[in-house]
Parts: structure tokens; sequence; C-alpha cells
């Protein structure tokens, strides 16, 4: 095992320690996907709005767009990457905590998200109202899959919390 993968990385992609945190540690990257993701919206709308992507920007790779292109869809493709990246932390960790009621709108959030990330590079090219309308939906499905999670995650027990005693008479029985 490299340096890399023993130091800074372990923890994150480490189904063990994944399956230690628990559903605590779930419900904290939800919270983040949850916010990164009203601020995406926030972001698409002012963009959609007042913002003029330049023609030159029209047949730019995301890399270039991040580069040359307006503050504000600068930081709107960045704010999507990161959420694409918080996508896929957490389908790491619910694939480590081996629960399918978690796994389902995990997935569907992430293949949201990245429905809504190509339904953007479609937009910067051509600026057509069908991509804009398909980025606003499937962030909106993505944000709905993410709520659901975090519902599941506060409403229902862990395993590992009804495994543990309730009251300390319980411990002493």
């Amino acid at each position: 095992m490299s340096g890399l993968q023993r130091g800074w990385l372990k923890p994150i992609l480490s189904g063990d320690h994944a399956r230690a945190i628990g559903w605590p540690g779930l419900r904290r990257i939800c919270v983040v996907a949850l916010i990164g993701l009203v601020i995406q919206f926030a972001l698409g709308m002012i963009l959609n709005l007042y913002i003029v992507v330049p023609a030159s920007d029209a047949h730019a790779s995301w890399l270039q767009e991040i580069k040359t292109a307006p503050a504000f869809l600068t930081v709107h493709v960045i704010v999507g990457i990161l959420l694409l990246a918080t996508a896929g932390l957490l389908l790491f960790r619910a694939i480590a905590l081996r629960d399918m009621m978690l796994l389902a709108p995990t997935v569907a959030g992430l293949v949201a998200l990245l429905g809504a990330f190509a339904a953007g590079e479609v937009f910067a090219r051509n600026g057509s109202s069908s991509a804009s309308l398909s980025m606003a939906i499937l962030t909106a499905v993505a944000l709905a899959c993410y709520i659901s999670l975090q519902a599941i995650l506060s409403g229902a027990r862990s395993p590992a919390r009804e495994r543990a005693p309730r009251y300390a008479a319980d411990v002493a029985d």
C-alpha cells in the first residue's frame, strides 16, 4: 500500500472506516451534499437569468470554461465537480455499509448529478433551453434523493444502534 493510501486517503475510502463511523458519518456527508445542491441550484438560476456565456466558451472543454468563463460560471462548474465528488464518496460509504435502503437514493442521486453535469455541458455549448431545464430538473431529482437519504438516516435506527443497550439497566442484565 502506498503512502498516499495509508495516509489521508484510507479514512475516506476504507470500508472498515465507513462501517466504524456508520450512519452518522453518512448523515454528515449527506448534509454537505444537500447544502451544495442548494448553492448549485441558486448559482444555476443566477447564471440562467443574468449571466451570458461568451461565444468563445461555446466549444471549450469544462477545464477551459473554468479558466476563461465569467466568475459565476467558474464557481458553478467547480461546485458541480465538488458535488460529484461528494456523491461518489456517499456511494462508497453506502456500499461499505451494505444497506440497500441507503444505496438506492445514493445511486439515484449520483446518476441525477451526472445527468445534470452532462446537460450543463450541452447548455454551455449551445445555450439550449431544454438543456437548462434538464439541469434544473435533474438537480431537483438529486435534491429529492438526498433528502430521502437524510430522512432514512435520521428516522430509522442504524443496525449498530439497534444492537446497543438502550438503558444502563440493560447493561447490568
